[in-house]
């Protein structure tokens, strides 16, 4: 059996950043920073935004909230398949960070449990998060999404109204 080279990777990351004392606050300081050179300029809430480099899956961003300080996107890859799941992103604009708030519906629920779960745990999970962030922030630009033509496009899938019978 081999090891998975992604999760490999990802973990030998993980470890590099603990060992090298990695705060969180760094993690959202770098995100933003990553976030915004990927980012089409004036993302307006609604539209999907969509790119796609040659031989790349689509990357599709939502901005699905919008408040003076604050925003939240959703981003995802659309696989010929199937899209990803939607990582729930918010964006810190006054003091540049962006945090990976939710990677799956675990994430929802988790949250959810508010005072009940553990908040070591809490942690540890949030910390995980943004590192893995971080990591497919750095993978996106490598692979020419900066660089792409950004398309705008309509309501995804997720948010469309149920058809009226």
């Amino acid at each position: 059996m081999t090891k998975s080279i992604l999760n490999s990777r990802y973990w030998r990351y993980q470890i590099w950043a603990h060992k090298h004392h990695i705060s969180l606050q760094d993690w959202h300081e770098d995100n933003f920073r990553l976030l915004m050179r990927l980012m089409p300029h004036r993302l307006q809430p609604g539209p999907d935004y969509v790119t796609q480099p040659d031989n790349q899956p689509a990357l599709q961003i939502v901005r699905t909230e919008q408040f003076k300080y604050t925003s939240q996107l959703e981003m995802r890859l659309l696989f010929e398949d199937e899209p990803s799941d939607a990582m729930l992103v918010r964006i810190y604009h006054d003091v540049h960070l962006a945090e990976l708030w939710q990677a799956h519906t675990f994430d929802q629920v988790y949250q959810q449990m508010g005072g009940l779960a553990n908040c070591r745990l809490k942690a540890q999970r949030r910390y995980s998060l943004n590192c893995f962030f971080n990591k497919w922030l750095r993978h996106l630009l490598s692979k020419g999404y900066a660089g792409s033509s950004w398309q705008v496009s309509g309501q995804p899938e997720s948010r469309q109204p149920a058809p009226v019978k």
